[in-house]
């Protein structure tokens, strides 16, 4: 893979191919979204830069690989290269697309500092689990709009939660209860409102046919 100049706050929007996978998108799916967000990512992960490299943060049960940061494999908040969690995708038939800040919402260095404090020190440091109730509630699209959605817990977290209430704390978008976004619907409103614009696809590498060489 070659190099890639990511950014603090960039959001991979990952599409995976198993079963899971495909029901988180497809049942979040909107005719009305953004182009490239009818059919929602699976998954996100936001990108911040610790000891000057990019890292890929993520709350995640399904990860095969030990935490960057932590040096062993959890459930939860979790750091990894960028390119080892692209390369997960794309070479199992999925694809990544990668949303970045518009130019006039570009972090300055203290908030790029700040979104490290939270995303390593805090969530991976504090070993903040993952929140399987809440991203249940997230993809429903009636019942997390109710006064019965359950109040955020900062203490466990599921992906496209963690990546809301940092841009919340950053300032990149407007304050509510995170628990309520699920990764379609926290990319269509980031999207929107102008805030993020789709960057680039890693997509999905060919397939070779079994006994068929190149």
């Amino acid at each position: 893979m070659t190099e890639i100049n990511f950014q603090p706050l960039d959001i991979a929007a990952c599409y995976g191919t198993g079963f899971t996978a495909k029901a988180i998108s497809y049942g979040t799916a909107s005719f009305l979204a953004p182009p490239r967000l009818k059919i929602g990512p699976s998954h996100v992960a936001v990108l911040c830069e610790f000891h000057g490299s990019m890292v890929w943060i993520e709350s995640t049960t399904l990860c095969k690989h030990p935490c960057a940061i932590l040096g062993y494999q959890v459930d939860g908040c979790q750091a990894h290269l960028p390119e080892d969690r692209i390369r997960d995708y794309i070479t199992t038939g999925g694809h990544v697309d990668l949303y970045r800040l518009s130019p006039i919402e570009k972090l300055s260095q203290s908030e790029s500092e700040l979104l490290t404090t939270i995303l390593v020190r805090h969530f991976i440091g504090q070993r903040v689990t993952y929140d399987l109730g809440g991203a249940l509630v997230s993809g429903t699209r009636l019942f997390k709009r109710t006064r019965l959605l359950p109040q955020a817990d900062l203490n466990e977290l599921f992906c496209s939660e963690l990546v809301a209430a940092v841009c919340m704390r950053l300032g990149r978008m407007n304050r509510s209860n995170p628990t309520r976004f699920n990764p379609a619907c926290l990319l269509r409103e980031l999207v929107r409102q102008g805030t993020f614009r789709f960057e680039r696809e890693f997509p999905a590498l060919p397939r070779r046919t079994p006994g068929v060489f190149p």
